[in-house]
């Protein structure tokens, strides 16, 4: 299956997607902030990513940045339990999928099944021209 970054600060939600998405078949990886994920983006041979927008460090809203700069193919699932405006700029930074949390183990299959099968295709790479 897929090659997943998951990046979250709260061990708890990291607990959560590991088990939701390796049931699935899917390998996993984790970063507690947007600076470690950044590193392992470069370094691992991901295919999608699913992060948090709240994180310290750098916060997932410039992690969509930086990876979106760095492979504007990039495959990226925003979620958060802070406000809906967060998520709106993910998506105009460059995530494909938002998710609000607390939010169902069948959204985020749903949400990364849908990336990966080609059903909801990533924002144009040209996003800041």
């Amino acid at each position: 299956m897929a090659r997943i970054l998951l990046v979250d600060d709260e061990e708890m939600d990291r607990t959560f997607g590991r088990a939701v998405l390796e049931e699935a078949g899917h390998q996993l990886f984790y970063a507690p902030n947007g600076e470690v994920a950044l590193r392992s983006y470069e370094t691992k041979e991901i295919d999608l990513v699913v992060t948090d927008l709240a994180m310290p460090n750098l916060n997932g809203l410039r992690l969509i940045e930086e990876l979106r700069e760095l492979d504007s193919a990039a495959l990226i699932i925003a979620v958060t339990g802070v406000s809906p405006e967060q998520l709106e700029r993910a998506e105009e930074l460059g995530a494909a999928i938002t998710l609000r949390k607390p939010y169902a183990p069948a959204a985020l299959l749903d949400a990364v099944n849908s990336l990966l099968e080609g059903e909801v295709q990533p924002p144009p790479g040209d996003l800041w021209s």
